[in-house]
């Protein structure tokens, strides 16, 4: 039995104009397997630009498949698309077929592992692709650092006020004013600029949305778009170049990536029409410098037991704390039409639902342990086993999903889980004891005692936060008369 492995990159949407990449490699595959006599078990498709193994979840299925030798051979276009990232994750492709005697089939060559040569030649060929890679890629951004240099838009989607528009006779883009958007960039500079003190980066979104300006994606205008707009220079006509480059690095032995602000930011004057003129644009980033910030304190006490866990069921954003005689939960969102609810009310139906609820959603096996809390080595006994069973249900996620119980998003939603509990877990290295034996004691019948007795507000939200991912509240006006509800998304899930 043999299986089909098709993954089109980013560098193949210049084909798709005239031909759907996957399908034209799919029907050369296939046509090949028909002529040779292979039997096709299961065909895996991916639209991912292919950088990790981490960031493609059908080859890390089709690795455990064959691992698990179910595949005599596996079809591919060439042996790049199995494998272009970094040394690692050939090493790991590579062993996974050498271990299982998996064949590779490509129109161009077939490649044996057990025999010495094919295995060379196998190792070369990804060696030579990660080679080709890097270099398509430095291609790549000296033409687009070149094109930024010229004052052309490099970026696919073009910022609030502008559309993107091709340049005749050359290649690249430029930007062109979009009427509706760019009146109302000027008119975000225009209020920020008035003696009005509610306009503020909030008070602006709000102003917007009573006059039912209508954002892009559609959602409430939020502050930080506001404060997006009066510092993006690009409405006096520049052209940015590593404003946020990525950085990646790793966590908890998987690579991660991130963006943030770079000092060695490059600024071009661009072609493009400015939107607002130098000298109120400098003016706001006078004010925006000049304003002073609140200061935060390291010693305010946190009142809110539930934050960062009770979430809108509708927007989704975290529920504020507001009011100090009579506090109550509310969804700030402009224009969502969940109500606030008094905050002992909810504090009172989690903690009951949680006292009822538990025992479904921890892990029975775990109860039964016997922990001594006064002890730092049974601490870290008890991390050690929760560890190794994570491991193994980590592992178990991929069967349940290759015996079609589980589906690709209850397969992805299974293992977000898992692994942040495991971060958890990892994360209590750097902490306290006291923290320590919280973080790991947040287990069944401990969490339940420790959060009845506890009474600081601090030490309830680490054990909800240890315990639940979100908690969703919903009431609305439609819903009133049957009472809000709450929807608890515990980090460990029962199995199915």
């Amino acid at each position: 039995m043999y299986a089909l492995y098709l993954r089109k990159s980013r560098s193949d949407k210049e084909l798709e104009a005239k031909e759907d990449v996957l399908k034209r490699h799919e029907a050369a595959l296939t046509e090949l397997a028909k002529t040779n006599g292979y039997k096709i078990g299961a065909v895996y498709r991916e639209v991912v630009s292919g950088d990790t193994i981490a960031a493609r979840p059908q080859m890390q299925r089709l690795l455990a498949e064959v691992e698990k030798g179910m595949w005599d051979g596996v079809l591919v276009m060439e042996v790049e698309r199995l494998a272009r990232g970094s040394t690692i994750d050939q090493g790991i492709v590579s062993r996974a077929f050498a271990l299982s005697n998996t064949l590779i089939i490509t129109p161009a060559r077939i490649y044996d592992p057990s025999d010495e040569f094919d295995e060379e030649y196998f190792e070369f060929g990804l060696f030579m692709s990660r080679r080709e890679y890097k270099t398509i890629n430095r291609r790549l951004y000296a033409g687009r650092l070149a094109s930024c240099r010229e004052g052309k838009y490099v970026g696919s989607i073009p910022p609030y006020g502008y559309g993107r528009k091709k340049l005749k006779g050359q290649k690249g883009w430029t930007l062109v004013p979009k009427r509706n958007e760019a009146d109302i960039v000027k008119l975000v500079f225009s209020l920020y600029l008035s003696k009005d003190t509610k306009t503020g980066y909030g008070g602006i979104a709000d102003k917007l949305e009573a006059m039912s300006v209508p954002t892009r994606s559609g959602k409430p205008w939020t502050a930080a778009q506001i404060k997006n707009i009066l510092t993006n220079d690009v409405y006096i006509g520049k052209i940015h170049w590593g404003k946020t480059p990525e950085i990646k690095h790793t966590k908890n032995g998987e690579l991660a990536v991130s963006r943030k602000s770079s000092a060695n930011l490059r600024v071009f004057d661009g072609m493009h029409k400015a939107i607002i003129d130098e000298d109120t644009f400098n003016k706001v980033q006078s004010i925006i410098k000049d304003r002073v910030k609140a200061p935060v304190t390291s010693g305010r006490i946190l009142k809110n037991a539930l934050a960062g866990v009770l979430v809108c069921g509708i927007c989704g954003r975290p529920l504020k704390r507001r009011g100090s005689s009579k506090p109550y939960y509310a969804c700030m969102t402009v224009g969502c039409p969940v109500q606030s609810c008094r905050c002992d009310i909810i504090e009172n139906t989690v903690n009951e639902i949680i006292r009822l609820k538990l025992g479904e959603i921890m892990l029975p096996e775990i109860a039964e342990a016997n922990i001594d809390s006064n002890t730092d080595e049974a601490i870290n006994r008890l991390c050690k086993k929760r560890l190794s069973e994570l491991e193994k249900a980590l592992v178990r996620t991929y069967e349940l999903l290759e015996e079609g119980i589980y589906s690709t998003d209850i397969f992805l939603q299974r293992q977000k889980q898992i692994k942040t509990e495991i971060e958890n877990i990892l994360s209590t290295e750097n902490q306290t004891y006291k923290e320590r034996q919280m973080s790991v004691l947040g287990l069944p019948k401990n969490i339940l005692q420790l959060t009845n007795i506890c009474t600081d507000t601090k030490t309830k939200n680490i054990l909800l936060r240890l315990m639940f991912y979100k908690i969703k509240y919903t009431l609305t006006a439609e819903t009133a008369s049957d009472g809000f509800t709450l929807e608890f998304l515990p980090y460990i899930l029962p199995d199915p």
